[in-house]
C-alpha cells in the first residue's frame, strides 16, 4: 500500500521539489562489479544470475527509508514495502517490465522472481490461459 506523504517533512523534500515536473524522474548510476562469485552460487545452488542480482539490490535497499518515496502524479507517496523492477523479454522478445516483491527469504523472493517472471514473458502476448491484470507488486494476490 501506499500513502501521501507532506513533501516538506520528508527527506526527500528537496529532490522532489527539483524531480516532480520530470517526465522520467530517475537517476541511473552504473558501476562494474564482478559477479563471479555469485554466477558460483548461483550455478551450486540452482539459482539465476539475474534472480541473485535483483535479491542483492532489494537487500542494499531495504533498511534505506527514502527508497520507500516515490514521486508520482505530482504527489510523494510513501509505500510499505519494496519491489525490484526488472526487465523480461516475452515469448516475442519484445522486452516488459515486472516489480518482483522484495523478500529477505531469498527463497521467497526466487519463487515470486519465477513466477511473476514467467508470467510477465507469457501474458505479454496473450498467450497466457488466464490473462493476470498487469505485473506489479502483488505478495499475496495470485492471478
Amino acid at each position: 500500500m501506499r500513502r501521501e506523504i507532506d513533501p516538506q517533512s520528508s527527506p526527500r523534500g528537496r529532490a522532489f521539489e527539483l524531480w516532480k515536473n520530470a517526465p522520467m524522474p530517475k537517476v541511473t548510476i552504473t558501476k562494474t562489479f564482478n559477479i563471479g562469485r555469485l554466477v558460483k552460487v548461483g550455478r551450486r545452488r540452482g539459482l539465476k544470475t539475474n534472480m541473485l542480482m535483483c535479491w542483492c539490490i532489494g537487500h542494499a535497499a531495504n533498511p534505506i527509508t527514502e527508497f520507500y518515496t516515490l514521486s508520482a502524479g505530482g504527489r510523494l507517496w510513501l509505500y510499505d514495502c519494496l519491489a525490484v523492477n526488472t526487465v523480461v523479454l516475452t515469448a516475442m522478445g519484445e522486452p516488459h517490465l515486472c516489480d518482483i516483491p522484495f523478500s529477505e527469504d531469498i527463497h521467497q523472493f526466487n519463487d515470486d522472481y519465477l513466477r511473476l517472471t514467467t508470467k510477465t514473458t507469457f501474458w505479454a502476448n496473450n498467450t497466457w490461459p488466464s490473462t493476470p491484470r498487469h505485473c506489479r507488486y502483488a505478495k499475496s494476490t495470485e492471478w
